[in-house]
C-alpha cells in the first residue's frame, strides 16, 4: 500500500467515531478485559461495541458497552477494530473487519512474527496480504496498543495495560509496550501513544510522518529497537526537526540487546554508530539511558526554546554548600559558564540586594549558597529576586517541595523523638504547599527565565511535581548529573536549529 493512502487512512485510525472490540470479555484479568474497561475509562464517549460469539454474552453488556455475535450484527458502520483474539484466528477476525467495511484495526494479540516458527511467520505473512489487498491498515500485532486524543473531548486509550493519560502535546511511539506505558505515565498529557509491536502493517516510519503532520504535536518520542526503512526516518526526522523536537532511546545495541529485540519485536537492531551519524545529521536528541530519556522528554517540551546565549549562563541556587559545589562541577564539565557575580555588571546589584535577606556570611557569588538555612521560605524568596535581576540565561534552583515526604525516612526511637515526628509532620506539610505556590508564582511571573529545580529526594515521579508540571515546570528528582547532561542535549540541539536556519538566511551581495 503506498504511504500516501496509508496516512489518510490513520486519520480514521487516531480520530474514530466507532469503534469494536473483538474477543471483548467481562473478566478484568483478560487482555479482553482490560481493553474493554479502558475505553471507557480514559474518558471516550463515542460508540463502542463489544464483539463475542459466545452465547453466555446474549443480550449482555461488558463494561457498559453492548455485546453483539459478530460485527456484520452491529446496528451502524464500524471505523476502528481493536482485535484481541487468540493468534489462531486473528487472521479469521481481520477477514471479518474486511467484510464488515473497516479498514483501521489495532492487533494486540501476540504469537506472529515475533516467534521464529514457520507456522507463526506464514499467518504474518497471510495476514499481512490479507490486509494489503483489501486496503486495510493496522497497528502490530504484539502491541500494547495505542492512544489519541485528537478529538480531545473524547479521547481513546484502546489497548491493555494501566494508564491516567489526558489530552496534551507530545506523540509517543514505541517498538516495547512496557517502555512506552512509563513514559505515558511518567508525561500524563499525551497527544497520541502508539505501541508499534511487530510493524506488519503500519511501520515507524509511518506514526512518525503522521504524528509530524499534526499541528498540535509538539514534540515526538521514540523508543526504537530497530527501524524498516532507514532512509526515509533518516529524511522524516531532518524535515521534523526544524520545527518539531525528536527525542529518541535505541535498544538493542549489542548483541545480547540485538538478540532480544529480535524475539521481541523482530526487529534487527542495526549498529548504535550508524544510529549516532543518523543523530547528528538530522538533529534527533538521542537518549543514552531510560531516566534520560524520561527527562529530556520532558525537558524539551517545558525548556526549548533556549536562549542563544554561547556558552549559556548559569545561575544556581543552594540551601547547602555541597549541592552548589557539585552543580557547579557539572555544569562547567558541560561547557556552561556559572557566571562570577563579582565580575558581572549586574552581579554586584544582586549581591546588594540578596544580602538583605542572607545572613552576613552567606558566600556573596554563584553558587548563591542559603548556608544550610531552615527558613523554607527563604529560597522561593531568592529565586524571585535572582529572576528578577535577569543575570543568567538557566537557573538551577533547590526545591523544598519534597521535605515533607522526607519526615517519613524519619525513624526515631524515643518517645519524644516520636512526638516531635507527630508534631512537625503536619505543619511540613502545609508549608510545603505554601512554598510550592510560591516556586510556581516566580516562575510564572518571569516566563522569559528558564528554571530547573533540584528535588533533594531521589524520586522521579511524585505527586508533589503535579503542580510544576502543570505550568511546564521542570523538577528532577534528586538527578543533578542528568539535568546537566539534559541541558546539553537540548543546547546542543538548539545550537543544531540556529546553524540550520543560518544557512537559510539568503546573502546580502
Amino acid at each position: 500500500m503506498k504511504t500516501e493512502q496509508k496516512l489518510e487512512l490513520m486519520k480514521t485510525l487516531f480520530n474514530p467515531t466507532t469503534v469494536a472490540v473483538v474477543g471483548a470479555s467481562d473478566k478484568i484479568m483478560k487482555i479482553g478485559g482490560l481493553v474493554a474497561m479502558n475505553i471507557g475509562a480514559l474518558g471516550f464517549k463515542k460508540t463502542v461495541y463489544a464483539i463475542n460469539p459466545n452465547p453466555r454474552y446474549e443480550n449482555e453488556k461488558v463494561f457498559g458497552v453492548k455485546v453483539y455475535p459478530s460485527l456484520d450484527k452491529c446496528p451502524e458502520q464500524i471505523d476502528l477494530a481493536g482485535i484481541v483474539v487468540p493468534p489462531g484466528i486473528v487472521v479469521d477476525a481481520v477477514k471479518q473487519c474486511i467484510e464488515a467495511g473497516i479498514r483501521a484495526a489495532v492487533v494486540i494479540t501476540a504469537g506472529f512474527g515475533e516467534v521464529k516458527s514457520k507456522d507463526c511467520q506464514d499467518q504474518t505473512q497471510k495476514l499481512i496480504r490479507i490486509a494489503d489487498k483489501a486496503g486495510m491498515i493496522f497497528v502490530g500485532p504484539n502491541s500494547l496498543g495505542m492512544y489519541t486524543s485528537k478529538d480531545e473531548s473524547s479521547p481513546l486509550f484502546l489497548g491493555m495495560g494501566l494508564m491516567s493519560l489526558q489530552p496534551g502535546n507530545l506523540a509517543i511511539i514505541s517498538q516495547s509496550g512496557t517502555v512506552g506505558t512509563l513514559l505515558c505515565n511518567t508525561m500524563k498529557r499525551v497527544r497520541y501513544f502508539v505501541s508499534s509491536g511487530n510493524e506488519s502493517s503500519l511501520i515507524l516510519e509511518d506514526y512518525l510522518e503522521f504524528f509530524s503532520q499534526d499541528d498540535k504535536t509538539e514534540a515526538i518520542a521514540l523508543f526504537v529497537e530497530g527501524l524498516r526503512a532507514g532512509s526515509r526516518f533518516r529524511r522524516l526526522c531532518s524535515e521534523i526537526t526544524e520545527t518539531k523536537p525528536v527525542i529518541m532511546l535505541k535498544g538493542g545495541i549489542t548483541k545480547a540487546g540485538a538478540r532480544a529485540a529480535s524475539s521481541h519485536t523482530a526487529s534487527m537492531g542495526g549498529s548504535i554508530d550508524i544510529y549516532k551519524s543518523i543523530f547528528k545529521q538530522t538533529g534527533v536528541m538521542h537518549a543514552e539511558n531510560i531516566m534520560q530519556f524520561m527527562y529530556l522528554v520532558k525537558a524539551a517540551l517545558y525548556l526549548l526554546p533556549l536562549p542563544v546565549q554561547d556558552p549559556l549562563k548559569i545561575g544556581i541556587i543552594s540551601a547547602g554548600g555541597g549541592f552548589g559545589v557539585l552543580l557547579s562541577d557539572l555544569c562547567e564539565k558541560q561547557g556552561f559558564d556559572v557566571v562570577d557575580l563579582k565580575k558581572n555588571p549586574e552581579g554586584r546589584n544582586l549581591i546588594e540586594e540578596l544580602s538583605k535577606y542572607l545572613p552576613f556570611y552567606w558566600s556573596h557569588q554563584n553558587p548563591i549558597d542559603l548556608v544550610a538555612t531552615i527558613d523554607f521560605n527563604l529560597l522561593p524568596k531568592v529565586l524571585r529576586i535572582v529572576l528578577k535581576h535577569n543575570i543568567f540565561d538557566i537557573v538551577f534552583s533547590q526545591t523544598s517541595v519534597v521535605y515533607d515526604q522526607l519526615v517519613n525516612v524519619f525513624q526515631p526511637v524515643s518517645e519524644q523523638g516520636k512526638e516531635m515526628k507527630q508534631m512537625i509532620a503536619p505543619m511540613l506539610e502545609g508549608m510545603v504547599k505554601d512554598i510550592s505556590k510560591k516556586e510556581i508564582n516566580s516562575c510564572l511571573k518571569f516566563p522569559d527565565n528558564k528554571v530547573i529545580f533540584i528535588s533533594p529526594s531521589p524520586i522521579f515521579t511524585n505527586p508533589a511535581f503535579d503542580k510544576y508540571d502543570q505550568n511546564k515546570i521542570l523538577v528532577y528528582g534528586g538527578n543533578p548529573e542528568i539535568a546537566t547532561i539534559v541541558l546539553k542535549k537540548l543546547y546542543e540541539y538548539q545550537t543544531y536549529l540556529n546553524q540550520r536556519n543560518k544557512l537559510k538566511e539568503p546573502i546580502n551581495d
